[in-house]
């Protein structure tokens, strides 16, 4: 008991220079992460809207920057952009993140570090836990329940394993064993057991849907074969001739993708969700019942995006095209007003900023992103005109050491010259491929991106653009932030 009365003191006096949080008590944060999960699925949750959205704020302009699984999520972890994580594929992932030993100065240290119960439950980092040993628990994390990576090619909603605080636990097929229901028993008991131990806590949600194969929860029905996949300007797009080629080579599958083949992707994933809707509500539901759902911040927001057949590509992300950088994003929380949406540039980079700021704990000095939480609250700060948006490895060594890994992406790492680093500005996405192709879209005018304007811009444009690119490209910490406010280009 003296030692919970030392830890609360400590929590409190490391709160007090909070300004932002209006709440006596450390407010306590939930992290809430989808797999895959693009723009298209937001209106088929309808209590993740309402109970969040609604309540709270929604970011219309919320990007991953590095638009695949393991990266982002190293990412969020860190503040960090995929170039200084070293993460800039899911391969080699997990293993590259525990050599660099990045693992010992991530947001949940922070908080741990800082008296908070933390939690973990479901998809971690792709490939964990190479080379650290199964029965590995990462630092930071007070309750622990990871998948561990297949070596085949199942997927996490039925005949998984987890590891349940260093012991390898075996799921199998049983409707109970239905991994967003699991993950939801999980976190329901944490909020409680965290209640009666009278400590703040973090709890970070990681579901495998909606990625695929998007397998529904057996307690709701089957798939709505009335559904059909939002089609925008871009999907299918007639004439891709000037996409680089780096691009039209992933649309040469050999099989064409069409309506129908959007269509039944689209199905299941709506459908997975639908698991996810329901814990949403029942963590709200608990906290409500615990008492703590004035004082917790409720994130909402996924790793990454995914398109279905726009500029003619089948089902995939890791592009820089819109589909897979722009993803939902909605947060409430003590002092938010409920119905905001908040407009400014924002990405997975400032989740850890933006956490520790609601918490009042100090994050470190290499951390790239910002917090965002002032415009939660109507504040004003000093803010960006773009974001470097970045994937895959361009150092040949890089490349082949993570190729090694049978489990790569059929993206563009798959393809030659394929990474690829660029900016997405307020109004524009300049994009250099490591094959030399470029890319141009003026958002303005073409905010589906069907006219790649590269080859029309002037060649001080282009050196400008590039200029600010490479600079962009290595920056780190601080100076990030800085480059990040000088990315307003007049195009000529």
């Amino acid at each position: 008991m003296q030692k919970k009365i030392i830890i609360a003191i400590i929590v409190l006096v490391l709160l007090g220079g909070c300004k932002t949080n209006p709440f006596k008590d450390p407010p306590n944060v939930i992290l809430i992460l989808t797999d895959d999960m693009d723009m298209t699925l937001v209106p088929y949750m309808p209590q993740t809207n309402q109970l969040i959205g609604e309540q709270g704020a929604t970011f219309e302009n919320y990007f991953i920057t590095t638009p695949i699984c393991c990266p982002s999520r190293a990412s969020m972890l860190r503040g960090q952009y995929a170039h200084n994580t070293d993460i800039l594929q899911n391969s080699p992932g997990f293993a590259r993140f525990f050599k660099l030993k990045e693992e010992e100065n991530t947001l949940n240290v922070w908080l741990q570090d800082a008296g908070y119960r933390t939690a973990l439950f479901g998809k971690y980092l792709n490939n964990y836990p190479v080379n650290a040993g199964k029965n590995y628990v990462p630092p930071g994390w007070d309750d622990w329940g990871a998948f561990l990576a297949n070596t085949d090619d199942g997927d996490f909603y039925y005949d998984y394993t987890m590891n349940e605080n260093g012991t390898l636990v075996e799921h199998g097929n049983a409707p109970e064993e239905y991994s967003t229901n699991m993950i939801r028993e999980k976190s329901v008991a944490f909020i409680t057991d965290s209640v009666k131990a009278a400590s703040p806590f973090f709890l970070f949600v990681s579901v495998y849907a909606p990625h695929g194969p998007a397998t529904p929860a057996p307690d709701h029905p089957g798939l709505d074969e009335s559904l059909t996949y939002p089609q925008k300007p871009s999907f299918l797009e007639a004439d891709i001739r000037d996409k680089p080629q780096i691009i039209q080579a992933l649309t040469q599958t050999g099989d064409e993708f069409d309506e129908g083949d959007a269509n039944n992707f689209f199905r299941p994933r709506v459908a997975s969700l639908q698991a996810v809707d329901d814990l949403v509500a029942d963590l709200i539901q608990t906290l409500d019942a615990t008492g703590q759902l004035e004082n917790t911040y409720i994130i909402f927001t996924s790793d990454n995006g995914f398109h279905l057949g726009e500029h003619q590509l089948p089902s995939g992300k890791g592009t820089p095209y819109e589909e897979d950088i722009r993803v939902p994003f909605m947060v409430r929380g003590p002092g938010i007003p409920p119905g905001m949406v908040v407009t400014q540039l924002c990405a997975n980079i400032d989740l850890a900023s933006t956490i520790a700021e609601m918490t009042g704990v100090d994050i470190p000095d290499f951390v790239d992103g910002r917090s965002f939480l002032p415009f939660l609250s109507d504040g004003e700060v000093p803010w960006r005109d773009g974001l470097l948006i970045e994937f895959g490895y361009i150092d040949e060594e890089a490349v082949a050491e993570a190729l090694k890994d049978p489990d790569t992406d059929n993206l563009l790492v798959d393809v030659a010259g394929g990474a690829f680093r660029g900016i997405r500005g307020a109004d524009y996405v300049y994009v250099e491929y490591a094959n030399g192709e470029i890319e141009f879209y003026d958002l303005t005018r073409d905010p589906h991106q069907l006219e790649n304007l590269a080859g029309s811009l002037s060649v001080e444009t282009l050196s400008l653009l590039h200029e600010k690119l490479e600079a962009l490209t290595i920056c780190e910490a601080s100076a990030c932030r800085s480059m990040e406010e000088d990315l307003d280009v007049v195009i000529r």
